[in-house]
């Protein structure tokens, strides 16, 4: 017998758009951190993390949302159609942030969303044999896809 498939947040259509200006809902950001910091403070609305997930075939494949929330996936369907707005937690909205991030970074670096997808999703030695979308929850592996990225768009990686 197959392997059951985990459930996916379906019915969710792509949105246009840079991942971080979806998720930030045209709220002002400058890339200036403190921006961000007041942000999550708040919490992001869940419609707006459900929206940034849907501009990446990658991140919705990998039911981001579950991995963000904390939730599974029914129960994050059912507070999508809730009318009250669900706000995440400072944590769940700062990991939310660092996957719109990290994927509008190597869309930058490597001129094209899907190429960017394909780097996000591949192991690499130069991540102790990783994959870049698995360490982006955690602040440290953040920090060290930000870096990897910077050092293939200056030259140092190839």
């Amino acid at each position: 017998m197959p392997p059951a498939k985990a459930p996916r947040l379906s019915g969710l259509n792509r949105v246009e758009g840079k991942p971080v200006e979806v998720l930030l809902h045209g709220r002002q950001w400058d890339e200036d951190p403190m921006y961000i910091v007041h942000y999550t403070q708040q919490g992001f609305d869940l419609r707006d993390v459900a929206n940034m997930i849907s501009t990446s075939e990658l991140y919705r494949e990998n039911e981001l949302v579950q991995l963000i929330t904390g939730k599974s996936v029914p129960t994050v369907r059912r507070l999508l159609k809730d009318v009250k707005p669900t706000r995440l937690s400072r944590q769940q909205s700062m990991i939310a942030f660092q996957y719109a991030q990290a994927l509008e970074l190597a869309v930058h670096v490597l001129h094209d969303q899907e190429r960017a997808e394909a780097w996000l999703n591949k192991a690499t030695k130069w991540l102790n044999g990783y994959r870049p979308v698995e360490l982006i929850e955690n602040p440290l592996g953040y920090k060290m896809v930000d870096e990897y990225l910077n050092r293939i768009k200056y030259g140092v990686y190839q």
